[in-house]
């Protein structure tokens, strides 16, 4: 965030966190759902897999985002 001053990048930072709090479960039913075989056969299993690796991926992506504001707001002071 190279620019920023320290009160933009806490600004950017709270904003970022947010957005990972809000949407850390976005999945979760689904997932959950696919667990207790809402849908079986090969194209529930092809739905659960895909469901539950996007599930992965936003959360390391949302996990990594949070991490670098954290970082370059640390880096700031």
């Amino acid at each position: 965030m190279p620019g920023l001053d320290r009160e933009a990048m806490q600004a950017a930072m709270s904003r970022i966190q947010k957005l990972s709090d809000d949407n850390w479960w976005a999945l979760h039913a689904s997932c959950t759902l696919m667990e207790a075989q809402a849908w079986v056969g090969p194209s529930g299993n092809h739905f659960g897999d895909t469901v539950h690796r996007s599930q992965q991926e936003l959360r390391a992506m949302l996990a990594t985002a949070v991490t670098l504001a954290r970082d370059e707001l640390t880096r700031a002071k």
